[in-house]
């Protein structure tokens, strides 16, 4: 529902998040010092008698880089990618309805200018530039990287917002897994999936697959309808997805090679808008896809080298109940890309980056099938002229066919302010550039072949503490401050014959305040963990190339000022369970800030019990997603599920069984 007046909030559910907040940094000062990050530079450095020798980490990079924690990523299990970034991350998720298309936001700029990567592979889609994270299932990805900004530089091609990196990295000498998996939900939901892996001394194999379908006939509340408000059902709704993928991998030495394929097919109702009535217009959507990466790494002691090569093709068809309206989209893509790094001395090493990526793409509304091949490289000199301190300097061309790009480049340092790396202070200064996609650029009425790379320069400042004790308890806090320009933003508006065209129309500026806090104690038997996220995010359109433009010094629709999420989780023994909320301040839907959605918070619940038996352990999980069962919209007009319940069993057997296997 769109509020012209003050937003609300459930007080009940304010109350839960402020609880959970107050519980969390109780938990976090009171008890023992503690924390933990991978936080370690390329030399040796001693942390609470712990010596621990390891390259350059995520933690100490100029430029803020997170990894979700495997707690994070257990918990979210059976799920889809944007439930895990919506409840757990500084990221803003908008979803078109709980199985509509779902893009993600980082830091004010839309889900376009999130480069989303699966071992290394982009699954933007050429097309559109987006990529459906309501359609990745976390089974696809073993760990998950998100990088704020554009300033990593490694890829082919930039990006302005962010990047999202998925990977399934082989896990040697581990031993043989097998495990199944049973859920079923509110509104017909039923979820399945099945893996088995392998992890020897030198071979790594896994091959999983997963199926869902539902009728999602929610129940919601429409306060607009004709006769006053009142309790509805959602209509052409279902869904039904699945896949499967495997991973293969072999190492000797110093030497890796692995192989990873993974197939995926989602078909979807996609319901109408609800305004005073709900909107049936019979529309659906398929989307299927197929993806190969093959990658080999060399791992010496003064030289390493990369090479990484796949591919993906996918489908894309739209119905509608006007057969005029139908889409028969499909792209393709082949991607070339190698890296070489060589340590000069004992503080310089130099990172060479080239690749090449091919991309074609169809539609019914392209003239014929366009294609668009881009060669980038990019050079990195990394340099530690004090043991605490790392400077970074890379600098990246893109050459496209008919289009003249400018050379981004990235500057930074990182600087532990302590020996034994607990506090570090990190700043750099980045430019960047965008390609359009293929259909701002060619869709036929509207496309605009001569538009321009959006560029964006800024930089970010950050501080980071993190400390371990041998006990195991951990602490981490990190605060980042971040401001940036956005030039030449491509956007579809009405031109004078009352068709929409694409232009370079606005510019943006980008500023906001990222703090992210986590961590762990064990008193006693138990296992307690906690993180929180928070995001100031101001996005404001700056300057426009339309007359008295009303827009300008407005935040750019959908994009939140605010942004806050906490997870609590606790386990003894058999028994898990942990509570989750996120809140988001009220989205504008109009350019001019005239119209938008009311604040909203979102909680979920969950409890489980682990019953081993030998080899073999038997899980069973609940969740209460929507707990306070409020009306929320990510969308306008597109309402979000009041409470849901779901339930899900996992009967894992292991070949090799740990008995210190912690059960969280």
């Amino acid at each position: 529902m769109v509020k012209r007046s003050s937003d609300y909030i459930n007080r009940a559910s304010v109350r839960c998040l402020i609880l959970s907040a107050t519980a969390l940094f109780l938990f976090m000062t009171v008890a023992v010092r503690a924390a933990a990050q991978d936080s370690f530079i390329e030399d040796t450095v001693n942390i609470s008698a712990v010596t621990v020798t390891a390259r350059a980490s995520a933690r100490l990079s100029p430029y803020t880089v997170v990894k979700m924690d495997a707690e994070l990523l257990s918990r979210h299990e059976g799920g889809d990618l944007a439930s895990l970034l919506q409840s757990s991350s500084n990221l803003f998720v908008r979803r078109n309805g709980n199985q509509g298309l779902a893009s993600v936001s980082v830091r004010g700029m839309s889900g376009s200018h999130t480069l989303v990567t699966w071992n290394d592979l982009p699954l933007n889609s050429p097309g559109n530039g987006f990529s459906d994270f309501a359609i990745i299932p976390l089974m696809a990805a073993s760990t998950v990287r998100i990088t704020s900004g554009g300033s990593d530089l490694d890829d082919i091609s930039g990006y302005i917002g962010g990047k999202v990196e998925l990977a399934t990295d082989p896990e040697f000498d581990t031993g043989m897994t097998a495990d199944v998996s049973l859920g079923a939900g509110s509104y017909g939901e039923l979820v399945s999936s099945a893996s088995f892996t392998l992890g020897g001394p030198r071979f790594y194999g896994r091959l999983g697959a997963w199926s869902g379908k539902g009728t999602n006939d929610f129940r919601f509340i429409n306060k607009d309808a004709p006769e006053g408000t009142r309790h509805e059902r959602r209509s052409n709704a279902s869904f039904a997805s699945g896949g499967i993928m495997g991973d293969l991998a072999y190492h000797k030495g110093n030497s890796r090679v692995s192989t990873h394929l993974w197939f995926n097919d989602a078909d979807r109702e996609l319901p109408g808008p609800v305004t005073t009535v709900q909107q049936d217009f019979g529309e659906r959507q398929t989307d299927r896809s197929f993806r190969g990466v093959m990658k080999y790494s060399l791992d010496g002691d003064r030289l390493t080298a990369g090479l990484t090569a796949g591919g993906s093709h996918d489908f894309n068809r739209y119905y509608h109940m006007v057969s005029s309206n139908n889409g028969d989209n499909s792209s393709s893509s082949l991607m070339l890309k190698m890296r070489l790094g060589y340590r000069v001395t004992g503080k310089t090493g130099l990172v060479l980056n080239a690749g090449d990526t091919y991309e074609r793409a169809s539609a019914l509304n392209f003239e014929s099938r366009e294609e668009r091949n881009a060669f980038s490289a990019s050079v990195a000199v990394r340099y530690n002229p004090l043991p605490r301190l790392n400077l970074l300097l890379q600098v990246r061309q893109v050459a496209v066919t008919g289009v003249k790009v400018a050379p981004e480049f990235t500057a930074g340092a990182s600087w532990m302010l302590s020996r034994n790396g607990e506090h570090l202070l990190k700043m750099s200064l980045s430019r960047n550039t965008k390609l359009a996609c293929f259909n701002d650029l060619y869709w036929i009425p509207g496309g605009n072949p001569d538009l321009e790379p959006e560029t964006s320069a800024g930089g970010e400042l950050s501080w980071s503490f993190a400390e371990l004790r041998p006990s195991g308890d951990r602490n981490t806090l990190d605060l980042s401050i971040y401001a940036s320009r956005v030039e030449d933003l491509i956007q579809w508006i009405p031109g004078q014959s009352g068709l929409w065209h694409a232009v370079n129309l606005r510019s943006v500026n980008v500023s906001g305040l990222e703090a992210r806090a986590g961590g762990q104690r064990s008193p006693g038997r138990w296992k307690l963990n906690g993180w929180m996220n928070y995001a100031f995010t101001r996005s404001v359109i700056a300057g426009s190339d339309i007359a008295n433009d009303r827009s300008v010094g407005s935040q750019l629709i959908y994009a939140p000022l605010h942004h806050a999420n906490i997870n609590l989780t606790a386990g003894r023994e058999w028994l898990r369970t942990g509570l989750s909320a996120a809140w988001e301040s009220r989205r504008f839907t109009t350019s001019d800030n005239t119209e938008w959605l009311p604040s909203s918070i979102m909680t979920e619940a969950f409890a489980g019990a682990i019953f081993p038996v030998g080899p073999v352990k038997l899980q069973a999980d609940l969740r209460v997603n929507n707990l306070f069962g409020i009306p929320v919209e990510s969308v306008r007009n597109y309402p979000m599920p009041l409470r849901t319940f779901k339930i899900r069993l996992t009967l894992t057997w292991s070949g090799k069984p740990n008995e210190n296997e912690n059960v969280l």
